[in-house]
């Protein structure tokens, strides 16, 4: 109706014409009318809503230190959009994306959120990627009343970091430490033993995955010999190659994120540590080994919900969609596959409620599951916004040559159940 009256007082036969002050009100008085017999109308009301869009917000890193994530971030939500949209779209609407570029920095997350939300008027959001992303997203969604549907691996809701999480309006999709690392500590440690040496980036991920997968450790009787976070953009890593020669751990147990992975890596297969050390990453995906390659990858463990090489019937026909729409080398990780998850997740609670808005969204995600999910079926936990997932730990493959014989497949589980998250339940 809005879209009516704009069109009318932009027409140029109204505009450019003279119009006197009484010609003006009888003006205003059959536009009145005419607004009454549209809000008399009820056949008029829903054809103009079933004709306007369901507006999803997505803040993904397509520049910055993480852009190396952006596309396959983006695209598993973009693939999810266009199933929706060719089999109807949702109770007989369209989704649509707007997109917020994070440029890998809080503050902007921040910036894109309000805009997105009192500008763009998007009805929830979806996407920010690092922990420190959704933290700054967090007290927005919060104080707007939107729905954030996170994707991203991470390290479980502490309510001292609330509202990033523990925050009512926030759905986590990707794995938390009791489901991408605890499943596979007692192979791992009977295979190699029982010390840990732990790297990680500084903030808030690998400082409390490290912290969760401690409690486990310790649990199985192994033990920490190091530890040490190293601040974005280090460049040289000599000092903590000591460190762990001295330490002699069993295990490396490696959260660095972006460059400084690459960087590590590098340094630590140049030195030849490789033959002497077993590294176990939790966040070295598709797009990180391949920019890596396989000498410095090569034998590494690596442990998430999903990889583009599991063979499971889902997967096979996630793949086949996604390289027609993005090109046979395009690449898939954890990430985008859980943004491909939340839209779906999302349109089935919307198609559930029968309606949008924000408490049916929030209400109607919960307890939902999406059976064609790639990795295999997936479940939201009620109480705590936390999907329920299955876990995979493969070893990289030494000789590989592309994504699909990347990965080996160690071991496997396929409904994951963590803990519960450490806040005031239910949310």
């Amino acid at each position: 109706m809005e879209d009516e009256l704009k069109k009318n007082k932009k027409n140029k036969s109204i505009v450019n014409k003279k119009i006197s002050r009484r010609d003006a009100i009888k003006s205003i008085g059959y536009l009145a009318m005419g607004t009454m017999g549209v809000l008399a109308s009820p056949a008029l009301i829903r054809s103009a809503h079933a004709a306007s869009p369901i507006k999803v917000g997505v803040i993904s890193p397509l520049s910055g230190a993480w852009t190396v994530y952006g596309k396959a971030h983006i695209a598993g939500f973009e693939l999810a959009v266009d199933e929706i949209n060719a089999k109807g779209g949702v109770l007989g609407r369209q989704m649509e994306i707007v997109v917020g570029d994070s440029k890998t920095e809080p503050r902007i997350v921040v910036e894109q959120a309000n805009r997105l939300i009192r500008n763009e008027k998007v009805d929830f959001l979806a996407g920010t990627f690092s922990s420190a992303e959704r933290n700054a997203a967090g007290p927005v969604v919060k104080a707007l009343d939107k729905v954030l549907l996170y994707p991203t691996f991470y390290e479980g809701q502490e309510k001292e970091y609330y509202p990033g999480v523990c925050n009512k309006n926030i759905f986590m999709f990707g794995p938390e430490p009791t489901q991408q690392v605890w499943p596979h500590m007692e192979y791992m440690m009977n295979k190699f033993g029982k010390k840990f040496f732990m790297i990680g980036s500084d903030y808030a991920w690998p400082r409390v995955t490290n912290m969760v997968t401690k409690i486990k450790l310790e649990e199985l009787g192994g033990s920490v010999v190091g530890e040490v976070y190293i601040p974005f953009g280090t460049p040289q890593y000599e000092s903590v190659l000591r460190d762990i020669r001295k330490a002699k751990p069993d295990i490396i147990f490696h959260s660095l994120t972006g460059s400084d992975t690459v960087n590590f890596r590098q340094q630590f297969a140049a030195a030849g540590m490789k033959e002497d050390f077993v590294i176990w990453t939790v966040d070295d995906e598709e797009v990180v080994t391949t920019g890596l390659g396989p000498k410095v990858s090569g034998n590494d463990y690596v442990s998430f919900d999903y990889f583009m090489s599991i063979k499971h019937p889902n997967n096979d026909k996630f793949l086949n969609n996604f390289k027609k729409k993005f090109g046979q080398d395009a690449l898939m990780n954890t990430v985008g596959v859980a943004m491909y998850n939340a839209a779906h997740m999302a349109a089935l609670a919307i198609e559930k409620a029968g309606k949008l808005d924000t408490e049916s969204l929030r209400e109607n995600l919960k307890g939902i599951s999406f059976n064609d999910a790639p990795q295999g079926p997936v479940t939201m936990r009620k109480d705590d916004n936390q999907i329920i997932l299955p876990s995979y730990l493969m070893q990289v493959n030494p000789s590989w040559t592309n994504v699909g014989n990347m990965f080996n497949e160690i071991q496997s589980f396929q409904k994951v159940v963590p803990l519960a998250a450490r806040c005031s339940l239910p949310l």
